[in-house]
């Protein structure tokens, strides 16, 4: 993200009238843990550095290494809690988050974080995740059954505007519960999903989806026959990256894709045992086990009608 210059230079005059140099290097090394100041600078361990130098590389370093968003909630979290028992008055922390605010962050209370807002942007690091950094999250993996007799019984704009419009249902879905779309295919797609309940977000979004698929088949399909999807949910670490194929290539994306393919039936959704035992209860008793050949167990849901 790009930060504006009158942002940037209330950043400075925060550190500069709040904390000495010795401690703004004690608060960057908490997001960047070897930072060089010094070596930054091109200055020699003898020679002090003067409070104002100090504060503008660092701020222009934490902007270039896109951690504004970080560096700001470090400077809340001195103030609010302390650090090695010493609570901070930082000057113009206030109008710092609201400067993040004016650029598409909000404070989410549950995290302890600041994330864009997505109402106003969806980047698929939420604005915050670093690339190559390894984090915790729950993949949700989604593609059309019977794809290719669908294109076989159908003109292929018959297909393309009933896919549009199938996908659209599930964009929504995803964005209403701060997922990401990592990749997209023409009949199928990966979202991700990061930070506090990423799994109930997860599993209610592919539940929702296969509901919203019933009722477009059953009202608004144009087709002959009904578009038919498979929904995989699983959890793990994995390394982010802006590259997509990168990020297919890591073992939980795999096992999500291997779940899906594999171990789901079309118009059900499956999950994998990690994520099934993090979820509420309520939502954990829509699904049941299922048998399968997949090294650990696998609960599936499917859309009943009495």
């Amino acid at each position: 993200m790009q930060i504006n210059t009158h942002l940037r230079n209330t950043a400075v005059k925060a550190l500069c009238e709040s904390m000495d140099v010795k401690t703004m290097i004690q608060l960057l090394h908490e997001i960047l843990p070897r930072y060089d100041l010094r070596r930054r600078l091109g200055v020699r361990e003898s020679v002090a550095v003067p409070t104002a130098n100090a504060a503008r590389q660092i701020v222009d370093d934490v902007c270039r290494s896109g951690l504004f968003p970080h560096f700001v909630l470090t400077l809340v979290r001195a103030q609010d809690r302390g650090r090695q028992g010493r609570k901070y008055r930082i000057a113009y922390l206030s109008s710092l988050i609201h400067g993040l605010q004016s650029q598409g962050f909000v404070y989410d209370t549950e995290n302890d974080m600041f994330m864009e807002d997505g109402r106003l942007r969806r980047t698929p690091n939420w604005g915050v995740l670093r690339e190559g950094g390894e984090y915790s999250f729950t993949f949700l993996r989604f593609d059309v059954s019977g794809n290719s007799t669908l294109v076989r019984n159908h003109s292929a704009r018959e297909v393309e505007r009933a896919y549009r419009e199938v996908f659209s249902l599930v964009s929504a879905a995803i964005a209403r519960r701060n997922g990401r779309l990592w990749s997209f295919q023409g009949d199928g797609g990966l979202a991700a999903f990061a930070f506090a309940n990423k799994d109930n977000a997860a599993a209610m979004c592919a539940v929702e989806s296969l509901h919203e698929l019933f009722l477009f088949n059953k009202y608004r399909l144009a087709l002959k026959s009904p578009v038919r999807m498979r929904f995989a949910v699983h959890a793990g670490s994995a390394v982010y990256s802006a590259n997509t194929e990168s990020l297919k290539k890591g073992d939980t994306v795999k096992e999500t894709i291997e779940i899906e393919a594999e171990h789901t039936e079309p118009d059900s959704v499956t999950l994998s045992k990690k994520v099934h035992s993090s979820l509420d209860r309520r939502i954990a008793d829509l699904f049941v086990p299922r048998k399968s050949a997949f090294p650990h167990s696998l609960y599936n849901y499917r859309l009943g009608l009495e």
